[in-house]
Order: C-alpha cells, then structure tokens, then sequence
C-alpha cells in the first residue's frame, strides 16, 4: 500500500480486515491524538489517558476480523469512552474495597448511572448517525411520542414510509446494541 494517509476510512479498514498493517499504522496516526483528548477529557490523566487509547488499538488490531465497522472515528470514540468509564468504575472499586466500604447497594448504583449514561450516549450516537428522515422519525415517534399517522402528516409523506423508516432505525439500534455486547464480552 502507498500513500495509506491517501486512503478514506473504508478503505483503510477494508484493509485492516485482510491484516495489513499499514492500515493500521496509518489509523492510528489518524486518531491517535483525537482518541487521546476524548481519553484525557474524561480521565483528566495523560497517563491514563494514553493506556485507555492503546488499548482500543490493541482490541482494534486483534479483532480487525471479526468487528464490523461502520463509522471508524464513531466506534473509536465510543470504544475510548466506555474503556474509560469502564477502568474507572474498575477504580472506583477498587478504592472503595481497600476502603472496606460496607456500602455495596451504593456501588451498585453508582455502577447503573454509569452504565445507563453510556448507554445513553452510545445511543444518541446512533440515533445521530442515522439518514435524516428515518432519524427524523425515530425521535419524532421516541421524543415527542408522535403517532406514525402524525409523523407522517408532519413530514409530509405516507405512512407506510413512516413504518419503514421506523423499521430501518430500530433495526439499526438493535444492531449497534449487539455490537456493544460483542465489546463488552472482551
């Protein structure tokens, strides 16, 4: 491969996939500094920060086969993010056990607003990632809990159209959740 800093995303991931790793290298060089200010933003330790976005890379290389990709710098930062939250919560564990905190329903609970915020996130990323009148659709019906008849008048188009954007959308969070489930076994 020449020039790899020359090539778009789908083109160095589809490169990726067959183990080159020019690839690779060139991903890294691309995101290395964006994925390190996400990390640093959230952990306020470069350190730390720099161990978070090596090891996105690591998983990223080792399961450059299996994971399907469909926006890299999306996957990257999410991937960054819930490295983070997740080593904190490791942390915060791990304080809280030398501590000898007999407080484990609050453990508990601090774990489920983290985990719900990042589901939250990870969400909204997907719902924003979405083709504009099927996202359009999805928070129309989610949001303002309009009826597929109203939406359908509010947008001026029928409403089976309606049906099948509403279709495409789920069908695409149920996807990005499986994704997540796949990352979150690792």
């Amino acid at each position: 491969m020449t020039a790899a800093s020359n090539f778009t995303d789908q083109h160095l991931l589809a490169f990726l996939k067959e183990g080159r790793e020019e690839a690779f290298t060139e991903i890294y060089r691309r995101y290395w500094e964006k994925l390190l200010a996400i990390g640093y933003h959230y952990t306020q330790n470069k350190e730390f920060a720099e161990e978070v976005v090596h090891d996105v890379f690591l998983r990223l290389w080792m399961q450059r086969g299996e994971v399907e990709i469909g926006s890299l710098p999306a996957y990257l930062g999410t991937a960054v993010k819930f490295s983070v939250f997740k080593a904190m919560l490791k942390e915060k564990r791990r304080s809280q056990i030398r501590a000898r905190l007999p407080q484990s329903e609050i453990i508990s609970s601090d774990n489920e607003k983290i985990e719900a915020r990042f589901l939250r996130d990870y969400l909204q990323g997907i719902v924003e990632n979405l083709p504009e009148k099927c996202r359009l659709v999805f928070q129309y019906s989610r949001e303002e809990s309009l009826s597929l008849a109203e939406i359908a008048a509010r947008m001026n188009i029928s409403q089976k159209t309606v049906e099948s954007h509403m279709t495409k959308a789920l069908k695409t969070l149920r996807h990005g959740l499986h994704k997540l489930q796949s990352f979150i076994m690792l």
